[in-house]
Order: structure tokens, then C-alpha cells, then sequence
């Protein structure tokens, strides 16, 4: 399978879907077996496979409303404040779970 790597600009990319215009093989994708899928994974440098130690160290992000003042003092602290928080959360953590040990 020979490959034609092309750079669009979205607003060229746009003006092509305006136009009906697609530069997708429809048909290959349409008729790829699983096994053509699993080969071309294989072969794909940027496919990797996620491990359970890859989620040892992963963080989750979710959204904190915090108070002006209190953004303001975490802040102005020596530490980064996600990280200020992150420490304030453990500690209380620690305290009140008998099977937190980390």
C-alpha cells in the first residue's frame, strides 16, 4: 500500500466539503477486513497499545470552582496552587482513610 501524505489548511479543507469533495478512499475503507484494520495498526508507528503502568501515573482533570480570595491566597503561595491543592486534598485524605497509603 503506497501512501500520499497532503497538507491541507482547514479552510481549504472546508472549501472541499463545501464541494462535495472528499480525498478519502471510500471504497478501501468500506471493504477493509478486520484483519486489514489489525495490519495496519501493527504497522503504524503512532498506534501503541495502553498498558496497565501507562494508568499507574495518569492524572484526571476536572473542573474546581474556588472562591476569588481562595484562588487568590492559593495563588500567592510558594508552590504551584494545582499542586498546593493536589497536597491540601492528600493530607486530608491521609486523615480521615485508614486505607489511603500512598
Amino acid at each position: 500500500m503506497s501512501e500520499n501524505i497532503v497538507s491541507y489548511t482547514s479552510e481549504e479543507l472546508a472549501a472541499q466539503r463545501a464541494q462535495g469533495e472528499s480525498h478519502t478512499d471510500w471504497q478501501r475503507v468500506k471493504t477493509a477486513t478486520d484483519a486489514d484494520i489489525e495490519a495496519a495498526m501493527e504497522t503504524d508507528p503512532d498506534t501503541e497499545e495502553i498498558t496497565d503502568r501507562d494508568w499507574e501515573n495518569a492524572t484526571l482533570t476536572v473542573p474546581l470552582e474556588l472562591d476569588i480570595d481562595m484562588m487568590a491566597w492559593l495563588q500567592a503561595q510558594e508552590e504551584n496552587y494545582q499542586t498546593h491543592i493536589q497536597r491540601l486534598v492528600r493530607e486530608e485524605m491521609r486523615q480521615k482513610s485508614d486505607t489511603y497509603s500512598n
